[in-house]
């Protein structure tokens, strides 16, 4: 295999780990209250897009890297989407 497989391969792991620190910080503090729905939902869609892509090249890390994103990122907006509900829900009960 090239030497650039590797370096995509690299560049794939390094690309998905980068989000993980933010889902964390969103279950420690319970908030996602600074994220905007519409960058999250513009990643998610790019995503979709690189999938595509990757898929119509045949690219294998580029394959497994969208499909990984794309995962972090429904994640992102799933713990977005249960914390401000449950944030509304407190406001409203107070």
């Amino acid at each position: 295999m090239e030497i650039y497989y590797y370096i995509g391969l690299f560049a794939s792991i390094v690309g998905l780990t980068q989000q993980l620190p933010q889902i964390y910080k969103i279950i420690k503090t319970k908030s996602a209250r600074d994220l905007s729905y519409g960058t999250i939902f513009l990643i998610t869609i790019n995503q979709i897009f690189w999938f595509i892509y990757a898929v119509s090249i045949n690219n294998r890390i580029y394959i497994i890297n969208s499909v990984g994103h794309f995962i972090i990122d429904v994640t992102e907006l799933t713990l977005k989407f249960y914390y401000d509900r449950k944030t509304e829900a407190e406001i409203i009960l107070n």
